[in-house]
């Protein structure tokens, strides 16, 4: 082992020798419907029992959702047109069109299904039981639940010659909704007629997984990828409708989704990270604590005990950010306010495993469970004690990351550091990104994701551009218009590359983190970047040095967590940047030009991911005059 191995290695140990890395203990798991019952007769509820009918009541009044039938349809009918579909030939745009309207109405009768059942067993109101089954009547027309047309979601894609894509997200979420929904309908509510058809549907579903994965027919199942949501989905659509028509009729078809979802459980790292990063964690995760949840009410609880799954709440926590921003690397969407939307699968989360985590941050952080049937099942768990919080930091080997932060407090200093692993996955250029918070002030933020059909996603977004990174070279122009939905140009941090980040110190003080990026470019030999920081201040140390004597001009982008126009004063040694939140010093002995921007955001609060020129931040562009063979340059931020 090289000696940089040895100190990931050390680095691992300390961190989480100073951290809890608390887990459960295996807990007694019961049906939706029973969990139901008794938060029905608990007083203590009452209000939030309340909160849970009324919601349904909302969606009870809303029209059913019906499957289209033809591009015009989609889009109508509370279905939703995926707006990617506007640049694709005319032969694809309709099958991609459907395909992604199959996984939308899933996903939404996904929440609104079992949300109407259960206050059909709460009340008994046959409002909400006539608004279900009228549902579940359009529903049993629904297969496959997922038609094909999900891979041509770029101009070129085709379908093979079979016409078939594979199952893909909608068989998840589609058949979650029908398990949860049946779950807590009161028995007998569903008609033999009705129930017929859905047994069909399910027989369907089974023998078109179990294809899939025979004939190695989508991509991730060529590719042997378990640890992607695509994976998940139609396994969960596997298990749950196996053992929705029994198990003993469906033996070798539930093994074969067993096996699958362990597989996916096994790819992810050993203390709980998960490869695409916060947001996709939410989606896939709560796909397996479904699917692990249903497997323990019918007595198999290989899924619900497992490592991944108990580790997996405190590195979920753990990207909480102060002032309400989380740590939003990979295409985890925008930051601020983005901790509120943990809600759901922090509740998913204790009730399935106990995590003290989960109901530690539910408690003390994100303002309280969810306002769903989780949520509700979550309120009547024992309480825990203010000193069940997870530790302030962390050094993550998997997910390449060091969080840190001064205390629990919304006003608090944090810290998040990336480097980069060979198995993330839907993530971005920003090996090295240094991301600041300031006793509640976003000080050194990422552009953050906006929608996948958003124009300057690659370009802004995904790109060096939109991180605070090395680039090479001045060009191209900050208005570079993407050619492609993964763009990379000469001099920007190749995707995908490994940067191993040492752990130098880490405690409650401060840290001490270096990351060797230099992978992640051509015609380098060295970009190393250390970073030190303590409750106070915050430094950085860029070495760069290019490989056999060629010279190039240094650039690196500081994205600042304000709209407002920075002061920037010039001297012999470099700058003096000055604005309401902070005070940035930029020394180098090569001499620098200092210059300022606004980039697209979606990162702070109000900005929401769309193309509007006011989703704006200001950033820094900082690069040598000349082009040089190496350089030295140190940014010391000082926060007011």
């Amino acid at each position: 082992m090289s000696r940089s191995g040895q100190l990931v290695a050390i680095g691992c140990v300390v961190c989480f020798a100073g951290a809890s890395t608390a887990v459960a203990d295996s807990i007694p798991v019961t049906t939706w419907g029973r969990l139901l019952d008794d938060a029905k007769d608990n007083p203590n509820l009452a209000m939030a029992r309340d909160e849970l009918i009324a919601q349904a009541r909302t969606s009870a009044s809303l029209p059913i959702v019906k499957r289209a039938h033809s591009l015009e349809e989609v889009g109508q009918n509370r279905t939703w047109l995926d707006d990617r579909t506007a640049a694709l030939e005319p032969e694809i745009k309709q099958q991609f069109a459907f395909a992604m309207s199959d996984f939308a109405a899933c996903r939404l009768l996904d929440d609104e299904l079992p949300l109407l059942a259960a206050a059909y067993r709460v009340t008994g109101e046959v409002v909400f039981r006539d608004r279900v089954l009228a549902q579940l009547e359009e529903m049993t027309a629904w297969s496959p639940l997922q038609r094909p047309g999900w891979t041509l979601f770029a101009p070129g894609n085709r379908l093979p010659k079979d016409g078939m894509d594979g199952n893909w997200l909608a068989t998840g979420c589609g058949v979650r909704a029908i398990g949860n929904t049946l779950a807590l309908l009161p028995g007998n509510t569903v008609p033999p007629a009705l129930m017929a058809k859905f047994n069909s549907l399910l027989e369907a579903e089974i023998a078109g997984v179990v294809d899939d994965w025979n004939v190695k027919r989508p991509w991730f199942v060529r590719g042997n990828d378990p640890r992607t949501n695509q994976w998940v989905l139609p396994t969960e659509g596997l298990i749950r409708a196996c053992l929705l028509l029994g198990t003993d009729k469906h033996r070798e078809a539930y093994e074969i989704g067993v096996k699958n979802l362990l597989t996916a459980l096994d790819a992810h790292g050993a203390h709980g990270e998960f490869e695409e990063g916060f947001g996709y964690a939410g989606f896939t995760v709560t796909s397996m604590l479904y699917t692990a949840h249903a497997m323990a009410v019918a007595g198999d609880r290989r899924a619900i005990d497992h490592p991944f799954l108990q580790h997996f709440p405190a590195w979920y926590v753990h990207h909480f950010q102060p002032a309400g921003m989380v740590v939003n690397c990979f295409d985890a969407g925008k930051s601020f306010g983005a901790a509120e939307t943990a809600r759901p699968l922090l509740s998913l989360l204790a009730v399935c495993t106990g995590s003290p985590a989960a109901r530690w941050a539910l408690t003390y952080y994100v303002g309280g469970p969810s306002n769903d049937l989780p949520g509700l099942a979550s309120r009547a768990l024992a309480p825990v004690k203010k000193s069940a919080a997870p530790s302030l930091f962390a050094y993550y080997e998997r997910a390449t990351r060091v969080n840190w932060r001064s205390n629990w407090d919304q006003s608090a200093t944090g810290v998040w550091i990336r480097g980069g692993h060979a198995l993330d996955g839907h993530d971005h250029s920003d090996r090295g990104h240094v991301n600041l918070v300031w006793k509640g002030h976003p000080v050194l933020i990422e552009a953050g994701t906006p929608t996948y059909g958003h124009k300057l996603l690659q370009s802004h977004f995904g790109s060096s551009i939109g991180h605070n990174v090395l680039q090479l070279g001045t060009g191209p122009a900050e208005e570079v218009k993407p050619a492609a939905r993964r763009l990379v140009m000469p001099g920007w941090q190749k995707e995908h590359t490994v940067a191993p980040l040492i752990v130098h110190k880490l405690g409650a003080s401060g840290g001490d983190v270096s990351v060797d990026a230099t992978a992640g470019y051509d015609n380098l030999a060295k970009w190393n970047r250390r970073t030190v920081w303590t409750k106070s201040k915050l430094t950085v140390t860029d070495d760069v040095a290019l490989s056999d004597g060629k010279k190039e001009t240094l650039l690196f982008r500081w994205h600042l967590g304000t709209q407002d126009e920075a002061t920037i004063a010039e001297n012999p040694k470099g700058c003096v940047v000055t604005w309401p939140n902070a005070r940035i010093v930029i020394e180098s002995a090569t001499p620098l030009t200092i210059a300022q921007t606004k980039l697209p955001d979606d990162t702070l609060e109000g900005h929401d991911g769309s193309e509007n020129p006011n989703n704006a931040h200001t950033c820094l562009v900082v690069q040598s005059r000349e082009p040089v063979a190496a350089a030295t340059i140190t940014t010391r931020v000082k926060p007011h």
